[in-house]
């Protein structure tokens, strides 16, 4: 992790004549913070790795930034990790480094406070070694995963800053597709981090966050939002492509918006492949495609008749703007057509795109474990803030410093009920496990406000609970194996997950600015009793 200056498709503004320059010395070049080899230079996103699955990786994420204070102001006084605190106060950086979807040891996973500073002078309280190792053996198939730095409290800015890259994790199914010419590989299969960010007129980033627009006035945190769009590090890019099928591995990698992608008017579908956790059965044709904070999906789309053609893939989430968030990327078919085979994975909806992707069955775990009940919170604090607290349906909010209640045995199969009684929309991320999405169901409630008379803190409850109507159908990109999930207000969603390895995890929101403040719950896997 280093420092440095990378041109993020930004000019300097209008001359005197009014007019935008496009020259290279009118580029306006960006602080980031980026990953990188030892002897090469560090970007953002970050290199992107390819592992194999079952061969194991080691990795030693060194903190090369530099020791004089982060990029972004940091009110210390408001974080709860005296350790935490020091460091800040002294211009060092904590980060820590968390392969998001990874199946891995805890000692590895990178959670909250297993951060390091520059050359290790301080380290939080659940740091335990330099070098990370990653088993690849997760649960599921090959997966796209992600890297990003997970520190306690300040995510959301070492993300913003630039500290994430892609994971692609292969097994002998894929290589076979790929090898097999059935799906698209080598120049034709492109990676697309896609995130928002705002900027200072010298073309440096300012992280945004939103004021709470229900209620005028009052201070909030409710999300933070860009007003550019950035694929790969570079504001609305274009890609020159060849009339051919693309591979494209989608990730939001935004603080806080949801994007539902689409071609104009649909004039050209997105053929799902597969979810964050790997392939589904067969390719499923798509209008639209939503994907939230941390998902991934694996897609083709197919420019085989559109040589000559620009096509835009555009955001059409409620709000966004058309001439700036409502546009990701061009795709400017000018290429001509190389003599490589086009893949051959279907993209015929008339004979059913039987094109099967997966070596096996998706079947559903069998559940061996009580149901858990959960519920997101959404808590107005003394000082107008909104708290986003994570909790348990019997026992109501929680702190993340609370004691453990999330306590799974090792090698059961959990089937948790998260239940979503606040008005904004929440994805939840679980460290560890690939889980399944069962079914999202309707419901009420009553949510009760109280003072917790040993800690003097404000606590919620969700009190009779009804559910309503019958459980809501999936869409079609929920179906695969995943390893975060949105969650409606008003709706609680199933899903079931084995938990197979022993040790300290978390569970949050993964709407950064969310858990940063206290969206986050730790999961403690422990050994079954003799």
């Amino acid at each position: 992790m280093r420092e440095t200056k990378q041109w993020l498709g930004l000019y300097a503004a209008p001359g005197a004549d009014g007019k935008y320059g496009t020259s290279d010395d009118q580029r306006l070049n960006t602080t980031i913070w980026g990953y990188g080899l030892v002897d090469q230079n560090v970007t953002y996103p970050g290199p992107t790795f390819i592992a194999q699955k079952d061969i194991p990786i080691q990795v030693e994420w060194k903190n090369n930034l530099p020791q004089n204070g982060h990029l972004f102001p940091i009110d210390t006084e408001q974080l709860h990790d005296p350790l935490l605190k020091t460091a800040l106060k002294q211009k060092l950086v904590p980060t820590v480094v968390h392969l998001h979807g990874g199946h891995t040891m805890s000692a590895s996973d990178g959670i909250p406070e297993a951060w390091f500073t520059q050359n290790y002078s301080l380290t939080g309280s659940d740091w335990i070694q330099k070098t990370y190792t990653y088993d690849n053996n997760h649960q599921g198939e090959a997966a796209a995963f992600w890297y990003h730095d997970h520190t306690d409290m300040i995510t959301r800015l070492n993300v913003y800053t630039g500290l994430a890259g892609f994971y692609l994790l292969r097994d002998n199914n894929e290589n076979n597709l790929i090898n097999n010419n059935v799906l698209p590989s080598g120049e034709y299969e492109r990676e697309l981090l896609i995130q928002d960010k705002k900027f200072t007129t010298d073309g440096q980033m300012f992280y945004p966050e939103a004021p709470n627009t229900n209620i005028p006035g009052v201070p909030s945190r409710t999300g933070s939002y860009g007003d550019f769009i950035l694929v790969n590090g570079m504001a609305w890019p274009k890609l020159e492509v060849e009339p051919r099928k693309y591979r494209l591995r989608l990730l939001n990698g935004s603080d806080s918006r949801i994007y539902r992608l689409q071609f104009y008017n649909s004039e050209k579908k997105i053929y799902l492949i597969g979810t964050e956790q790997g392939f589904i059965k067969n390719p499923v044709a798509l209008n639209s495609l939503v994907i939230s904070p941390s998902e991934r999906a694996d897609v083709i789309v197919d420019f085989t008749n559109d040589a000559g053609k620009e096509l835009i893939l555009r955001n059409s989430s409620p709000g966004a703007n058309a001439n700036t968030t409502g546009q990701i990327i061009k795709f400017k078919v000018s290429k001509p057509l190389s003599p490589v085979p086009i893949a051959t994975v279907d993209t015929n909806e008339e004979d059913g795109l039987a094109t099967p992707l997966r070596s096996n069955v998706i079947t559903f775990p069998i559940q061996n474990a009580p149901t858990r009940q959960l519920v997101l919170f959404q808590l107005r604090e003394n000082e107008n803030h909104d708290l986003f607290l994570l909790g348990t349906l019997k026992n109501g909010s929680f702190r993340y410093r609370d004691p453990v209640t999330e306590k799974p045995v090792l090698g059961t199969t959990e089937v948790w009920e998260i239940y979503n009684p606040s008005q904004y929309i929440h994805t939840i991320h679980i460290h560890l496990v690939a889980f399944q999405v069962l079914n999202r169901q309707k419901f009420s409630g009553n949510l009760v406000t109280q003072t917790d008379p040993i800690k003097g803190e404000t606590k919620q409850f969700l009190r009779n609970v009804n559910l309503t109507g019958n459980p809501i159908p999936l869409e079609p990109y929920e179906n695969g194996r995943k390893d975060a999930v949105v969650v409606n207000p008003g709706e609680v969603v199933r899903i079931i997950a084995t938990f197979d390895r022993p040790g300290e995890y978390v569970w949050h929101c993964h709407i950064l600015i969310h858990e940063d403040h206290d969206m986050m719950r730790p999961i403690q896997v422990v050994q079954k009793p003799a």
